[in-house]
């Protein structure tokens, strides 16, 4: 079952700001872990971080909210999220649960986000009982449509998917990107640089341009992995999110901020996780 649907509108000043979060993992029990770290301690670092750089219109955060699709996981999501004063939106990753739209915290899924000048859309990567990402046809119909209505009425398109739409140059996660992306990238090459895609589900910082297009994965708010590894391996890179700053222009800037007041020290000798 698809999650997502329905619009909000937010007022916005000219500058959206805007946080991205990811790969949250949080476990059944509180303090739970993910290759050595405490999921929960070092999610509650990165909201410190988060408010130091308040005030924010909303927090994306794309996929892998819990790391053993418990409820439990999910309330406590939420409840951390709570202060920092700003609508929280969430997409379902591999590791999580399949949604019913009678979910309580349903209302985390919305479709698109209207902001000042721009718009977000939510595209569901999920393949329940999979790892590898895939966009079904409700989810290239919904970007086939905000693509069009970006070209007939000039506003800009921040697309959010869990899965990368693209390799980011570790063969171990690139073979998990999203199967159909370049159908997705094609779709949006007709926008160019008028279009940006945030993506999770590798745990580290990437940016590349396909077609004109951005695309920026983000760091996990627990556990980083390695860049340009071939196989599973953890990194010393300290949790961390991604602020965006989007204009009513249609320029942009980002920024990605680590945690830097608590130290996390990852099991650099595991060999990866279920």
């Amino acid at each position: 079952m698809n999650p997502l649907s329905g619009d909000v509108r937010l007022e916005t000043a000219s500058v959206s700001r805007v946080i991205q979060l990811s790969d949250t993992h949080l476990m059944r029990e509180r303090g739970g872990s993910l290759v050595g770290i405490d999921t929960d301690r070092s999610l509650a670092a990165v909201c410190r971080l988060i408010k130091q750089v308040l005030p924010v219109d909303a927090l994306l955060v794309t996929g892998d909210l819990a790391g053993d699709e418990a409820d439990q996981a999910y309330y406590r999501l939420s409840a951390m999220l709570t202060p920092l004063e700003a609508p929280s939106f969430w997409l379902p990753g591999n590791h999580d649960a399949t949604w019913s739209s009678e979910h309580p915290l349903n209302t985390h899924f919305r479709r698109r986000i209207q902001l000042s000048g721009w718009d977000i859309l939510m595209l569901n990567t999920q393949q329940p009982g999979e790892v590898a990402g895939l966009l079904p046809d409700t989810e290239l119909t919904a970007l086939a449509e905000a693509v069009a209505s970006a070209r007939e009425t000039g506003r800009h398109l921040l697309v959010a998917t869990h899965h990368p739409l693209r390799g980011v140059g570790c063969d171990w996660l690139d073979e998990q990107s999203v199967q159909n992306g370049a159908t997705a990238l094609s779709l949006l090459a007709s926008l160019g640089a008028r279009a940006v895609v945030i993506s999770g589900h590798v745990h580290q910082d990437s940016d590349q341009t396909h077609s004109g297009v951005k695309c920026l994965t983000v760091p996990s708010t627990c556990v980083q992995f390695a860049p340009q590894s071939v196989q599973f391996r953890a990194d010393e890179e300290a949790p961390g999110c991604r602020l965006l700053e989007l204009y009513e222009d249609g320029k942009w800037h980002t920024q990605v901020l680590r945690v830097s007041d608590e130290v996390f020290a990852a099991d650099l000798t595991s060999r990866g996780y279920a």
